[in-house]
């Protein structure tokens, strides 16, 4: 009985027979997966590299600026960005805020930092003063009077294989970008003058 067993044992040990269909039941769901979920992150990480590289060209263009802007401008530069993020109407916004700082400018934690202006378009409401808490760590350091210009954007994004295996749900890709004016003191809104105006910014009406 012990010979048996033993050989029957050792029989299925070194038995190499198989099914095709027994292994494909295994091997199908993770090779689906494996497919899915790298097209899936590739596509999404591609998404957000498209939203910085369109914030960074919005932000570049805005930075060049020498005469004030107005709704105008701003949804026309949320044209631009939908051409190149690939994105509707309906789910997408930018907002456009320019920044200074006031008193204690090199001191990170103790800084007054205030809105010069702010303006959202396509549904992104403006910044008041209450937001500077979340923006403080977004805003680097500049001098006294100096201003900066933050350009934020949002577009929704919806996975391509969003399904039980992959398990990667629709979000929204938010990009902030910080820039210094390059030829003006500062970016206006609507109405200011900037011939003569000094490096702090004073020439606001």
């Amino acid at each position: 009985m012990r010979k048996f067993i033993a050989k029957t044992l050792a029989a299925f040990r070194n038995d190499q027979k198989g099914s095709l269909a027994v292994e494909a039941v295994f091997a199908v769901p993770m090779l689906f997966w494996a497919a899915t979920a790298t097209f899936t992150f590739y596509d999404a990480f591609k998404a957000q590299n498209t939203t910085y590289r369109a914030n960074y060209t919005i932000s570049d263009m805005l930075s060049r600026e020498t005469d004030p802007i107005d709704l105008d401008y701003l949804n026309g530069i949320h044209k631009v960005f939908r051409y190149m993020t690939h994105t509707g109407v309906e789910n997408s916004w930018i907002r456009v805020s320019v920044v200074v700082c006031t008193s204690a400018c090199d001191d990170e934690n103790n800084r007054v930092l205030e809105w010069d202006w702010s303006k959202g378009v396509n549904g992104a409401r403006d910044l008041e003063a209450a937001d500077l808490t979340f923006y403080r760590t977004k805003i680097p350091l500049m001098a006294t009077g100096n201003r900066l210009i933050l350009v934020e954007t949002l577009r929704e994004y919806h996975a391509p294989f969003a399904n039980a295996l992959v398990s990667f749900a629709d979000r929204d890709l938010v990009s902030h970008v910080v820039t210094r004016p390059r030829f003006a003191p500062h970016l206006c809104w609507e109405t200011c003058v900037t011939a003569g105006a000094g490096a702090d910014g004073d020439d606001n009406v």
